[in-house]
C-alpha cells in the first residue's frame, strides 16, 4: 500500500516525495519503526532522485522545517512528529497498554511450575501510560527501544531472548505524548526487563521505594550492561514512598506496596469509572498458573512475596479489581494496545 501511494521516480522531484507522507503515515512509521528510521524516510524521499532537494522545496512554497529553526538539528524532528497527534485530554482517568516486547524463554521449573502446567512458558513485555486530569503517570519502561529490529539471539540475558518490534517512543508519540510530558515515573522494580527506557524520563518525578533505589546505582549495579538505560534516573526529581501512595490525592492512582520480588517492589492500583478498579501487579506474578496453583520461585518465600500476595488478593477481594499479570502471555495478546484505551 505504501509503494502504491508514491509517485513514480520517473517523474519525481523532492516536493512531490515528500507530499505523499501525510500526518497519520508518519505517525504508523513512528510507532512501528521508531524515530530514527522515520527520520531516514523522510530523509530518503527529500533526496532521492533530486540533485539539490532545497531549491524543489523552496520553489514549492514550503515553510521552513522545526529542523531548520533549530539550527538544522536533526533530533528536533521526532518532537514535532509527536505534535501531529493532539495530547489525550480527560475528566478522569484513562490507561494506555503499550506493547513493550517478548521475552523468549522455556524455563517455567524456576517459578515452580512444570512445563505442561504452563499454557506459554514466553512472556509479554507490558508498559502502562495513567492519563489523569492533573497529570500523567508511566508504569514500568519494558525492553530498550533499541532491540527494535535486531534478531533475539543478539539480546539473550539469563536465558531470555528478547523480541521487540514498537519503540516506547513512538507508541507515545502516537498518541499525542513525549517524555517531557509525563509527570511521574513508577517501576515496578529495577530489573532490566522493565527498566529499558527509563532514562528517558529523568524529567519525571520519579515515586520509588529506598529498597529499590539504594542497589540500581550500588556499585554492582553500574557495572550491568544495562546501567545507562537508567542511569539518568540518578539525579532526577524523587519521591521515596513509605507504605501505599496516592499519587494524584483521589484514590483513582494508588501506588501498592509489595516487596518480595525486590525489596522495593510496587504493583498500581488504577480506578476507571467504566473499566472498573484493575491492578497492575508487576512482578508480583509471572504466570497467571502461579497464582492458580499457589506457587513461587523458592527465594521469594521468605522475602515477603506470600505476604504481599495475601495483600493484593484481600484488596481485590474488597474493591472487585481485576488483577493484571503483565508477562502472561495469555493477558499480552488479549489485552486492547495503544492508541485504543480503557477508562
Amino acid at each position: 500500500m505504501i509503494a502504491r501511494s508514491l509517485p513514480s521516480p520517473e517523474s519525481t522531484d523532492a516536493a512531490s516525495l515528500v507530499a505523499p507522507l501525510r500526518p497519520a503515515l508518519v505517525r504508523y512509521f513512528l510507532r512501528k519503526c521508531g524515530s530514527a528510521l522515520v527520520t531516514l524516510l523522510l530523509l530518503t524521499a527529500l533526496f532521492a532522485h533530486a540533485d539539490d532537494a532545497a531549491a524543489p522545496i523552496e520553489a514549492a512554497g514550503a515553510q521552513p522545517t522545526a529542523a531548520a529553526d533549530n539550527g538544522g538539528k536533526a533530533a528536533a524532528l521526532p518532537a514535532s512528529i509527536a505534535e501531529l497527534a493532539p495530547p489525550p485530554k480527560v475528566t478522569g482517568p484513562r490507561l494506555y497498554v503499550f506493547d513493550c516486547g517478548t521475552l523468549i524463554y522455556n524455563k517455567p521449573e524456576d517459578y515452580n511450575l512444570k512445563r505442561d502446567e504452563v499454557k506459554d512458558s514466553n512472556m509479554g513485555v507490558i508498559c502502562y501510560l495513567v492519563v489523569h486530569p492533573k497529570g500523567m503517570l508511566i508504569y514500568d519502561t519494558g525492553l530498550n527501544d533499541r532491540l527494535v529490529g535486531r534478531p533475539l539471539y543478539e539480546n539473550v540475558v539469563d536465558g531470555y531472548a528478547q523480541i521487540k518490534f514498537n519503540t516506547l517512543s513512538g507508541q507515545l508519540a502516537d498518541i499525542g505524548v513525549t517524555p517531557a510530558k509525563i509527570d511521574y515515573l513508577v517501576l515496578s522494580h529495577y530489573h532490566w526487563d522493565h527498566i529499558g527506557n527509563a532514562g528517558d524520563f529523568a524529567g519525571s518525578t520519579w515515586l520509588v521505594y529506598k529498597g529499590d533505589r539504594d542497589p540500581m546505582f550500588g556499585s554492582a549495579a553500574r557495572a550491568y550492561p544495562w546501567f545507562s538505560q537508567y542511569s539518568a534516573l540518578e539525579h532526577s526529581k524523587t519521591m521515596f514512598l513509605r507504605g501505599d501512595h496516592d499519587v494524584f490525592g483521589d484514590g483513582t492512582v494508588v501506588v501498592i506496596a509489595t516487596p518480595g520480588h525486590t525489596e522495593g517492589h510496587c504493583s498500581l492500583l488504577v480506578r476507571l469509572k467504566n473499566t472498573g478498579p484493575v491492578v497492575l501487579s508487576g512482578d508480583l506474578y509471572h504466570y497467571a498458573e502461579e497464582r492458580d496453583l499457589k506457587r513461587m520461585p523458592d527465594e521469594e518465600k521468605t522475602t515477603g512475596t506470600i505476604e504481599s500476595r495475601r495483600k493484593v488478593e484481600e484488596l481485590l477481594r474488597r474493591t472487585g479489581a481485576q488483577l493484571w499479570i503483565g508477562h502472561s502471555m495469555e493477558f499480552f495478546r488479549k489485552v486492547r494496545k495503544s492508541p485504543a484505551w480503557y477508562d
